[in-house]
């Protein structure tokens, strides 16, 4: 059983995610919790605070889609195909409504909350970087080439299946996501094996 805390931060990453910072307000939060104003002060001093923690929420849940996928696989090619593919999901099955949450807060907090775009920056830097070490595994393990670059394979990807998932958003049609699937899954088998 959740904490009340937990309880508001669950219920306002989703309303986040999907009305922005600014769209979101503290009157949207009482009604997705069902408490008054008093009762969500009582656990955060400001509605920022309240932002923060359902960013780290969410990109908690980010990353342990990962992390489950990746688990099971016992190469590095099987865990590249394992990241593709639960960007993939985020479309089927995002982990929060609303869609990608590092890339909604990107765009959201661009130009206008400078400490939310530095949690979205440091998300998506942090996941390309979980992306690279996957692909220098391979490279030591002389599974991959070492002629491949790890940082410009982890940016390929990333952009491709971000891309992907807006445009299949965007469209509401899964085409894109399915595109971009197969383009980076044959990309590897051509460049990596």
């Amino acid at each position: 059983m959740p904490t009340t805390k937990e309880y508001i931060i669950a219920q306002s990453a989703a309303l986040f995610n999907t009305k922005g910072y600014n769209g979101c307000s503290l009157q949207d939060i009482m009604r997705a919790t069902g408490l008054q104003k008093g009762g969500i002060y009582n656990h955060f001093a400001t509605k920022d605070e309240i932002a923060f923690s359902a960013f780290d929420f969410s990109f908690e849940r980010v990353k342990a889609r990962f992390q489950e996928a990746l688990g099971p696989c016992k190469t590095s090619f099987e865990k590249l195909k394992a990241i593709i593919e639960v960007f993939a999901s985020f479309h089927y099955q995002p982990v929060i409504a609303g869609g990608c949450p590092i890339f909604n807060t990107a765009v959201d907090s661009s130009g206008i909350h400078p400490l939310l775009s530095e949690k979205a920056r440091t998300a998506i830097n942090h996941l390309k970087r979980y992306i690279e070490i996957k692909i220098d595994e391979g490279i030591s393990n002389n599974e991959f080439s070492s002629t491949i670059k790890s940082e410009e394979l982890s940016t390929l990807i990333l952009i491709t299946m971000e891309g992907a998932l807006i445009m299949a958003r965007v469209n509401n049609d899964a085409g894109p996501v399915q595109m971009a699937v197969k383009f980076l899954q044959n990309t590897l088998t051509s460049n990596l094996l």
